[in-house]
């Protein structure tokens, strides 16, 4: 795969996530981290992303693992929050550093077959892409954008068929006038992470204002 943009802690726990059959049959590895280091090597991204669509977070499972492997990884004391169906484990290492795994029941079933690494299932590009849509729609953030503008840079999806996409895996629809609203949104937004790959920034306000004028004639059959 070439070079990575996981530290040795997040390769470390993926490689062990592997090796686990009760977790590798149901989990896949998913969000920007997954998104960096396997299709675009364009930003650091710190939490590991562990979706199910399957069935709901065995919480009794995970805290096994996560207890099975601190050893191994050096880990000295795991923290936890929970939210509805997502489970966020904060990993505190020997050496000071950090890094939270999140295990969240997603229901929302892949378009897209991803591919697999060690084991390990990878969300597609296509499915990550859909999910940035519909983050972009509803609560979007700086990173949300720069992923899907590196996306586009690599892959010219249709934003029509996103769209549709989009309400088939979540079951409701975007709406353009809304989706079309957000990308204008574009350049507000400073929380940018840390990137490997450079980018203008108003390239890619420009490059979003002339994908939302795709949508017009969406707006306009409403």
């Amino acid at each position: 795969m070439g070079q990575t943009i996981l530290t040795p802690h997040q390769s470390q726990f993926l490689e062990l996530v592997g090796q686990e059959p009760d977790l590798v049959k149901d989990y896949y590895f998913t969000g920007g981290t997954a998104l960096a280091e396997y299709y675009l090597k364009h930003r650091i991204s710190e939490d590991i992303d562990l979706f199910t669509e399957k069935s709901e977070v065995k919480q009794s499972l995970i805290e096994a693992f996560l207890k099975k492997i601190s050893a191994k990884l050096g880990v000295k004391e795991i923290s936890k929050s929970q939210y509805l169906g997502l489970f966020n484990y904060y990993l505190h290492f020997k050496d000071g550093s950090n890094l939270k795994v999140d295990f969240n029941y997603y229901p929302f079933p892949r378009i897209e077959p991803g591919k697999k690494d060690k084991n390990l299932q990878i969300d597609s590009l296509y499915d990550i892409a859909v999910n940035k849509i519909q983050t972009i729609f509803t609560k979007p953030r700086s990173r949300d954008f720069i992923d899907l503008y590196f996306i586009y840079q690599k892959q010219q999806f249709d934003l029509k068929k996103l769209l549709i996409a989009t309400k088939t895996k979540f079951d409701w629809p975007v709406d353009p006038l809304g989706l079309a609203s957000q990308l204008l949104r574009a350049g507000e937004f400073g929380d940018d992470p840390s990137m490997i790959l450079p980018y203008d920034k108003q390239e890619m306000t420009v490059f979003f204002q002339i994908l939302a004028s795709k949508l017009k004639d969406n707006i306009f059959q409403k």
